[in-house]
C-alpha cells in the first residue's frame, strides 16, 4: 500500500506478487534466499553498514583507472541523474560504494537514507535491493518500493546494472536510485539508461584489454558500440561482451568463446580482413543474423611490443634525452594537426618544434576544455620519446590525501590495506616518457616542494624508501590560472614556477579561434568513428552557422560534448539546427530540465494533460516491455528520436507530489 509520504510499503512478510506486467521472479528468488539462505527476518528495519575512509579507499583503489577512463561516460548519466532527481552510485564486485553522485534537489534526503559512499549493499547483509540483488542475480534488474526486503528501504526505487569485466566476471555495479512515487514508466527508462552505460562501460574494459587482439564489431546489434567479439591470429574467438553475446543469441559465454571466427560468422579470412565496414549473413545458433562487421586491427602485437621494449632497455636504460633519436622538423605532424589551420595555433606548433628534445620543461595555459593535454599529447608524440610513456596526471582530480602517493609510489608494507608490493608512482611509470602534470595550480604547497626536488635531482624517493630511483622524464605543465596571481598570493612556489614557466604555450579559446568550420568537421569525424557510423555525419548550413557563432564557453571539450549529443538525435544523415542543444540555440536561457519537470509534474498527476503523442509513446513503451531500442522500431523512428521526445515529454522524471 502506499504510505503518507508516497513512498510504497508491504503489509505482509512475503514478496510482492509477480506478474505479467513486472515480471520480476528475480524479487521472490532474492526475498527467498534473504529467509532461508541469509536467515534475514523479514519486515524489519535493517541497519547499512558504513565503512571506514581507509576501507573506501582500498576497495576503490583496484578501480580507479576503471573509474579514470569511464570519466565521460559516468559524467553522462550523472548529469541525467541530476536532472531527474537521481543519485548515482559505483560499487565494487562485493557490494561496497566507492563512488557517489548526489547531486539532485534530492540530495541530503538521498544521503541520509544511506545512498552514500561507503555504505555496504551485499544482498547477504541488507536484504533484496538494487545494487546487491543485481550482482547477486548478474543482471539488469530494478527494485521498487516494498520489493526492498528491508523496511527502511521500501522508500526507495533502485534500477542497477552490473558492470562485466574483459573475461565476463562482476567487476562492480551501477545503479541510478530516487525516492520511491509508483512511475513505473520512469524505473523502466532509468533501467534502460542504466543498462546502456554498463554496456558501454564493459565495451571501454573490452576494447582496453584486448587491443592487442583483432576485435569485430557488430554494427548492425542493436548498441552497435558495444557488441563486440576479438580474436586471435589463430582465428579462435577469445572473448565476447554481453552486448555481442545477447545479439548471437549465446546462452553463455562459451556458446561462441572458443570457436573459430570463421566457422562462428560462416565468413573466409579473405571476406572478414577487409579496411571498411561490410554487410555479412550469416546463420549461427540455429537463426539467421545480418549484421554490418567492422574488423578494427590490432594496436600492436604483445611479441612486437616485448621485442620493441627489450630493444630499447638495451640501447637505453636509463638515458638521457641527449641520446635519443629525433624526428627531422618535417615530420613533427602531431603538432600541427592540433594546431589545424588557426595561425596562432601553427605559431606556437613551430615555437613547440623547435624546444622539442631539448629538455625544456613546457607550461601550456588556457581556459578550461581548450585541448591542453591533446596539445601536451601532440608535443609527446612530435618527440624522440613518442614510442614511451605518456603519463597524464590530473593534479586537481586526485585527493589530497592521496596525491602524495599516487605521484611518488610507495615501498612495500608502508600502508596499512596498501598493495603488499608496494606501488609504482605516475612519475617513475613515465620513465623514458613524458608526465603532463595538468591543473598544476591546485597542487598541494608541500608537494610543490618534493616535485621541484625531482626537477632538479632527476630522481625521486617513493614514500616508506631511502634509496632513491633515478628518472629520465620530460616534463609537461598545464593550468586554467593565472600562476602568476598565485605566486603573489603565496599560494604557488616562486622557485617552482621559475622552473615551469620557461617556456609558455597559450591556446586560444574556441570563439577566437579561425578555424572553427574545420574543427568542427574534425570533431564531427571523430564522433563517428566513436560512433561506429560507416556514413561520414553532414552539418546542415544552418547548424553549422549556429555552431560558428556560438561563444562557447566550455571551449572544445563542450562543443565535442553538444556534437556528440547531436550525432546521437539526428534522424538523417545530416545534424540539423533541431538537434542542437538548446544552450547553442538560445545562450543564456536557463537550463530546460525545469520545464520538463514541470511536464513530468503535470504527467504524475493524471493522464488528463497528456498529449495523444506522449500517450502513444508510453503505449509502446509498455507494449515492448520498456525496450527503447524495440520501442523506437515499433514507431517507426529512430532510437535518438525516441529519446529525444521521452526527453521533451519529462518521462525519465518521477512525478512531484502537488
Amino acid at each position: 500500500m502506499r504510505n503518507n509520504n508516497g513512498s510504497y510499503t508491504s503489509s505482509t512478510s512475503t514478496a510482492p506478487a509477480v506478474t505479467p506486467e513486472n515480471d520480476a521472479s528475480y524479487i521472490q528468488s532474492s526475498w527467498q534466499r534473504c529467509k532461508d539462505k541469509y536467515k534475514i527476518e523479514p519486515q524489519r528495519t535493517i541497519k547499512l553498514c558504513s565503512l571506514t575512509e581507509r576501507e573506501i579507499q582500498e576497495k576503490r583503489e583496484p578501480l580507479e583507472q576503471l573509474l579514470f577512463d569511464s570519466h565521460s561516460i559516468i559524467q553522462r548519466i550523472r548529469r541525467v541523474a541530476r536532472q531527474s532527481g537521481y543519485s548515482v552510485l559505483i560499487s565494487n564486485a562485493e557490494g561496497v560504494t566507492v563512488k557517489a553522485f548526489t547531486d539532485s534537489d534530492h540530495d541530503r534526503a538521498l544521503q541520509s537514507k544511506g545512498l552514500r559512499q561507503g555504505t555496504l549493499w551485499q544482498e547477504a547483509i541488507v536484504g533484496t535491493n538494487g545494487l546487491g540483488t543485481c550482482l547477486e542475480e548478474k543482471r539488469p534488474i530494478t527494485v521498487d518500493a516494498s520489493e526492498h526486503y528491508g523496511t527502511n528501504l521500501q522508500c526507495f526505487s533502485c534500477s542497477a546494472a552490473p558492470l562485466i569485466g574483459a573475461d565476463g566476471s562482476i567487476v562492480g555495479g551501477l545503479d541510478m536510485s530516487t525516492f520511491a512515487s509508483g512511475n513505473r514508466l520512469g524505473q523502466a527508462l532509468a533501467l534502460n539508461f542504466v543498462t546502456e552505460t554498463a554496456n558501454e562501460i564493459e565495451a571501454l574494459i573490452f576494447r582496453g584489454a584486448y587491443k592487442n587482439q583483432h576485435i569485430i564489431n557488430l554494427a548492425g546489434a542493436a548498441n552497435m558500440n558495444t557488441a563486440l567479439v576479438a580474436f586471435n591470429d589463430n582465428g579462435t574467438v577469445i572473448a565476447a561482451t554481453t552486448t555481442a553475446l545477447m545479439a548471437l543469441n549465446c546462452r553463455q559465454r562459451y556458446d561462441l568463446v572458443g570457436k573459430g571466427v570463421e566457422e562462428a560468422f560462416q565468413i573466409s579470412r579473405n571476406e572478414l580482413f577487409q579496411p571498411a565496414p561490410f554487410h555479412h549473413q550469416f546463420q549461427f545458433n540455429n537463426a539467421e543474423f545480418d549484421l554490418h562487421l567492422e574488423l578494427r586491427p590490432p594496436e600492436a602485437k604483445p611479441q612486437q611490443e616485448t621485442l620493441r621494449r627489450q630493444t630499447a632497455a638495451a640501447q637505453t636504460k636509463r638515458t638521457s634525452s641527449i641520446g635519443l633519436k629525433r624526428l627531422p622538423p618535417e615530420q613533427h605532424t602531431p603538432l600541427l594537426e592540433a594546431a589545424g589551420s588557426d595561425p596562432a595555433l601553427i605559431r606556437q606548433a613551430n615555437s613547440c618544434m623547435r624546444i622539442v628534445d631539448r629538455g625544456v620543461i613546457t607550461l601550456i595555459q588556457g581556459e578550461t576544455g581548450t585541448g591542453k593535454e591533446v596539445w601536451a599529447k601532440a608535443l609527446h608524440d612530435s618527440s624522440a620519446r613518442r614510442g614511451r610513456p605518456f603519463v597524464a596526471v590530473n593534479c586537481a582530480a586526485i585527493p589530497e590525501t592521496l596525491i602524495e602517493s599516487e605521484l611518488f609510489g610507495y615501498g612495500a608494507g608502508t600502508f596499512t590495506g596498501g598493495l603488499k608490493s608496494g606501488k609504482k608512482g605516475k612519475i617513475e611509470a613515465s620513465d623514458g616518457g613524458t608526465l603532463f602534470l595538468d591543473e598544476i595550480g591546485d597542487m598541494p604547497a608541500e608537494l610543490q616542494a618534493r616535485l621541484l626536488r625531482v626537477l632538479a635531482e632527476k630522481e625521486i624517493i617513493p614514500l616508506g624508501e631511502v634509496e632513491p630511483v633515478p628518472i629520465d622524464i620530460n616534463v609537461i605543465c598545464a593550468t586554467h590560472r593565472d600562476l602568476e596571481q598565485y605566486v603573489s598570493q603565496g599560494d604557488f612556489r616562486e622557485d617552482l614556477y621559475y622552473r615551469i614557466s620557461v617556456f609558455k604555450v597559450t591556446l586560444p579559446a574556441l570563439r577566437n579561434r579561425q578555424d572553427k568550420s574545420e574543427l568542427i568537421r574534425k570533431v564531427l569525424e571523430q564522433i563517428r568513428s566513436e560512433l561506429g557510423d560507416p556514413d561520414p555525419i553532414g552539418l546542415a548550413t544552418e547548424a553549422e552557422q549556429a555552431l560558428v557563432s556560438y561563444p562557447w564557453p566550455g571551449n572544445i571539450r563542450q562543443l565535442k560534448n553538444v556534437l556528440h549529443c547531436a550525432a546521437c538525435m539526428r534522424e538523417g544523415r545530416d545534424i540539423q539546427i533541431d538537434d542542437l542543444a538548446g544552450e547553442v540555440l538560445n545562450p543564456g536561457l536557463e537550463d530546460f530540465s525545469a520545464g520538463t519537470a514541470s511536464v513530468a509534474q503535470s504527467s504524475g498527476n493524471g493522464a488528463t494533460s497528456q498529449s495523444p503523442e506522449k500517450q502513444q509513446l508510453i503505449a509502446a513503451l509498455e507494449t515492448n516491455r520498456w525496450n527503447v531500442t524495440r520501442a523506437a522500431k515499433a514507431l517507426g523512428v529512430s532510437r535518438s528520436t525516441l529519446h529525444r521526445k521521452i526527453k521533451a515529454h519529462g518521462l525519465l522524471l518521477e512525478p512531484q507530489e502537488s
